[in-house]
């Protein structure tokens, strides 16, 4: 025994005492609270495949907060604060069929409902009351549409400004000033609104191009009328003061800037889907036109615009007998 007992080492192996970084983590996890666990492990085992009717971890509460989501959505849904309900809501508000105003006669007067159908981006002037603007009062943007429907959002009224605009009759004539008027319609139109545009400023510019800002402003002010002229500005001059027929393309030219109501291929996404900005700017064709020497001959003036206008600038008014497209 002695001897067996001299060959074993002096020294036994002794159990290592723990470090202070192994101490203080298990410490940690000591402290950790259990509540701080949110799913069962059989749930985060099992992942989707558990649902509450198999009766294991937290079925109770799972069932009960499905519940729960349930009544939150039948309430959002009969109070109509759903998503998809206030959208479908708004739709039915700006797309209620509306009558055009006949023209047998074939001109075109004041108290008519017509449509203003632009050439470049072949569709409808039309107002969204559910795209505010920030201006002195309630003011809604304007697009053009490719629907070609009459609807509540796109049919305008021929207003007459003054009434000692030197024309006896009711029929619009070529310069004569007028007002573009919108029916009030749906929840946030409470006012008639008529078609606006002021001068680009730091706060008011299109939100695309950056032009002149085509809005429809609920109160009727001087920055609210407008001009229809002869698209032809070779003939524009011997047209002043002619009738203007129904279903024919015009010029619309906004009196306080003296710029042109335009519409160009610029996407404008809103709640109707992808629609096309609107805006003034002046799209005059860049060939020459030599005015110079037309003056010099005595032909023209100064004051002479022989530039001629762009497709953006060209409208057509729509009444219900002429359409402009025979």
């Amino acid at each position: 025994w002695l001897k067996l007992s001299a060959r074993e080492p002096a020294s036994r192996s002794r159990p290592r005492r723990p470090s202070v970084e192994s101490a203080a983590a298990f410490a940690a996890q000591r402290r950790t609270p259990v509540s701080a666990m949110q799913f069962t492990p059989q749930q985060l085992t099992g992942g989707p495949k558990y649902h509450h009717h198999t009766r294991i971890g937290n079925w109770s509460e799972d069932q009960e907060l499905e519940e729960i989501r349930l009544k939150d959505f039948l309430a959002q849904k009969e109070a109509g604060g759903l998503k998809v309900t206030a959208k479908q809501q708004q739709l039915e508000e700006c797309l209620q069929r509306e009558e055009l105003s006949g023209s047998p006669d074939g001109a075109l007067k004041f108290g008519m409902k017509v449509m203003l159908f632009n050439q470049q981006s072949r569709g409808f002037l039309s107002v969204n009351p559910y795209d505010q603007v920030m201006k002195q009062c309630e003011a809604y943007m304007c697009t053009t549409s490719g629907r070609s429907d009459p609807s509540v959002r796109n049919v305008f009224h021929v207003l007459r400004v003054d009434e000692a605009d030197g024309f006896e009759d009711d029929v619009v004539h070529y310069g004569q000033i007028v007002r573009l008027g919108v029916a009030p319609f749906g929840s946030r139109m409470q006012k008639p609104s008529y078609v606006h545009s002021e001068m680009v400023t730091a706060m008011a510019a299109a939100k695309f191009s950056r032009h002149q800002e085509v809005t429809a402003l609920a109160e009727a002010s001087g920055e609210t009328k407008w001009q229809l002229l002869y698209p032809d500005v070779n003939n524009r001059f011997e047209m002043e003061g002619e009738p203007v027929p129904a279903g024919s393309p015009v010029c619309l030219r906004h009196v306080q800037t003296g710029s042109f109501l335009a519409s160009d291929e610029i996407p404008y996404d809103n709640i109707f889907g992808r629609e096309m900005e609107v805006h003034c700017f002046a799209y005059f064709s860049l060939n020459k036109t030599q005015n110079l020497t037309s003056e010099k001959k005595g032909d023209i003036t100064g004051d002479y615009a022989l530039r001629k206008h762009g497709l953006p600038n060209i409208w057509t008014v729509r009444t219900e007998t002429h359409d402009g497209q025979s």
